[in-house]
């Protein structure tokens, strides 16, 4: 039992903190960057499509490692989920 408190009270602190560099942080986009990608999309991917250009050739990465966090986001509810006969 304490060793479920713990592992709660250390995933609430680690959730507090990266709500806290969240809302901290300047989400305001770059023009610059967005002329770039505009300008520059047919050229660097070969797509008629500026929007699967950004999302599957240059996003490409953080959409596999935003899947693999979810993926072990629902691992670790499911395995924290379980009822343990030793409690």
């Amino acid at each position: 039992m304490k060793r479920r408190v713990i592992i709660m009270i250390f995933a609430m602190a680690l959730a507090s903190l990266v709500l806290f560099i969240n809302f901290d942080a300047n989400l305001v986009a770059n023009p610059q960057i967005a002329d770039f990608y505009l300008e520059n999309f047919h050229a660097d991917t070969h797509t008629q499509n500026a929007v699967a250009a950004i999302y599957l050739n240059y996003r490409v990465f953080d959409s596999i490692f935003e899947t693999l966090i979810l993926l072990v986001s629902v691992s670790a509810v499911i395995i924290f989920s379980w009822r343990r006969t030793d409690d």
